[in-house]
Parts: C-alpha cells; sequence; structure tokens
C-alpha cells in the first residue's frame, strides 16, 4: 500500500487553537462529511489527551462556537458536528473513499495536525496532497513510499480506569513520561497533580496495570494470551 505521512497548520480549524492554548493533545477520528445548501458539515470525534482542567476548558469553549450544531460529550471525548463556508479550509473534506486513515490524524500541543493515509494507488494519494499543500499555512511532507501496514489503529473501548487514574494517566502522558528519554518524571508529575510523589505513583501504577494489559489482549491480539487467561 502507498503511505503518505505529513503535518499541516491550516486556517479555519476549531480545535489546533484549543490544542496549543490549553496545552493538550488529541486523537481526531472523522467519521463524516456532506455538502448542503451551499455549506459543508463535518462530523468529527476529538478524544483528549490532557489533564482534567484543560479538557474541561476545552469543551466548554468549543461547543459554545456558533458553528457547532450538535454535540455529545462522554469522558474524554467530543463528537460534534460543524459547519463550515465551501471556501474553507478543512482537510477531511478533501479525503476520498479511495483514501484510508492507518491512524487516528494527532494534533499536538502546538496545535500540529499529524497524519498518516493511504491508499492502493500513488496517484491516489497525489491527488489528495496536492490539494492540501495550498491550503494550509504549513505543510510537511515526511514520506511518500509504498510500505507494509503492519500497525494499523483500531479504535476499542477504554479499559476501565475511575476518573482519578484516568486524570494521572493523561497527565503523565501530556508531560512526556512515555516518551524516550522521558520529558519528566514522578515528583514533577506529582506537584502539578499536587498529590504526594508516592501517591501519584500508587495511581499510576493501577491506571498502568489495566491499559497495559488491555493493549495487548485488544490492540496486540494474540489468541495464545486469550487463552492463557481463560485458562
Amino acid at each position: 500500500m502507498w503511505v503518505a505521512r505529513f503535518k499541516v497548520t491550516h486556517e479555519g480549524s476549531l480545535t489546533s487553537p484549543f490544542a496549543e492554548k490549553h496545552n493538550f493533545s488529541m486523537l481526531v477520528f472523522p467519521l463524516n462529511t456532506y455538502v448542503e445548501k451551499g455549506k459543508i458539515y463535518l462530523t468529527t470525534g476529538h478524544y483528549v489527551l490532557g489533564d482534567e482542567k484543560s479538557k474541561k476548558a476545552y469543551f466548554e469553549e468549543a461547543i459554545k462556537n456558533p458553528r457547532v450544531l450538535d454535540y455529545d460529550i462522554s469522558g474524554d471525548l467530543l463528537i460534534y458536528t460543524f459547519w463550515a463556508p465551501l471556501k474553507n479550509t478543512h482537510l477531511q473534506q478533501w479525503i476520498t473513499p479511495n483514501i484510508l486513515f492507518l491512524k487516528p490524524p494527532l494534533i499536538d500541543q502546538k496545535g500540529i495536525q499529524h497524519y498518516v493515509i493511504g491508499s492502493w494507488k500513488k496517484e491516489n494519494l497525489t491527488k489528495v496532497l496536492n490539494k492540501i499543500k495550498p491550503n494550509t499555512i504549513t505543510f510537511e511532507l515526511e514520506s511518500l513510499k509504498q510500505e507494509k501496514v503492519s500497525d494499523l489503529f483500531i479504535p476499542h473501548l477504554a479499559p476501565p480506569l475511575s476518573k482519578k487514574q484516568k486524570e494521572i494517566f493523561n497527565l503523565a502522558y501530556s508531560m512526556g513520561y512515555y516518551k524516550y528519554p522521558k520529558k519528566t518524571n514522578i515528583e514533577k508529575m506529582a506537584k502539578k497533580a499536587k498529590l504526594s510523589p508516592s501517591t501519584f505513583q500508587e495511581h499510576l501504577r493501577r491506571a498502568e496495570s489495566k491499559v497495559i494489559p488491555f493493549t495487548m489482549e485488544n490492540i496486540f491480539y494474540d489468541p495464545d494470551m486469550q487463552r492463557a487467561k481463560q485458562d
């Protein structure tokens, strides 16, 4: 399969300014796009990766936007439909049926959008990239090549974390605890969360003890692992 990896910033985004303003990142799940009466309507899911304060501030501001028509909030996930003039530059509007999102787009803490899309034919990707590039503020094509797709992202329901565990786990992620090399440590994260290091570490370990088995069993699916668990 042909795969394109690129990152952009563009005008008209409802979400990128919030990510930068409130210092969080998010996974984006494009759901539907249609045109009606001279406007384009887009339905998208946003899974926020950040602390509770940032997430709450984003949700409150996002749903007040007059272009947002309908929305639903559940935990860290916001699904909403918004409209835009046809002349606006929303990347979702150029994705055709022969293009696949191999991973959900990621909006990082600087508001930069990261994409990994694929197609069976190189020309399908080239056509889309040629539409996207002139309609962005910044555009960087990281790669366009034929490759084996070995890490297709398929969303699953999240493991049952408590509210505090989810808050701690999101904080650790957003502060770079899981990057290599680590960007922070337990003491710094505990201070931000206003907890003792030992209490913070306990919450984090409990969250990890749920997330890691869930990841192994559902994303890196192994029938032998499933049978061992049942035995």
